[in-house]
């Protein structure tokens, strides 16, 4: 029973506390100041908070679009290096297949050269 008895006591206490709370806010000149002053700088706190969000928000996008562009300036830087890659290998390629083609053709002129000169000694002979 003494813990109901406590129980009430702190609630009746606490609704006191409330009940004059709000009488002040409310059914006083002062409260009624304070409670506009209350209520001004919550709006005041709230408007800082979307202004900042706005802005925030900004920078976001700022930093997206400035990521999006960075990340299309690499797709191209690696495209183009690729590009050059594939065609330095080709000009390698077209190199190497001349020098091939040239060692082939002077062995080619040289056994020819050497056939005639056997052909020409064998009828010297």
């Amino acid at each position: 029973m003494e813990k109901n008895r406590n129980g009430l006591v702190a609630f009746a206490l606490l609704g006191l506390a409330v009940g004059t709370a709000a009488y002040y806010l409310l059914g006083t000149e002062d409260g009624k100041k304070q409670l506009d002053r209350a209520n001004e700088g919550i709006k005041g706190l709230t408007k800082s908070i979307k202004d900042l969000s706005k802005k925030e928000a900004k920078r976001a996008a700022k930093f997206a679009q400035t990521t999006k562009e960075d990340l299309e300036n690499l797709k191209d830087r690696a495209k183009n290096a690729g590009k050059d890659a594939i065609d330095k290998a080709s000009s390698k390629a077209q190199e190497w297949a001349n020098r091939a083609s040239d060692a082939a053709n002077s062995a080619s002129h040289k056994a020819e050269d050497l056939a005639d000169k056997a052909k020409s000694e064998i009828k010297n002979v």
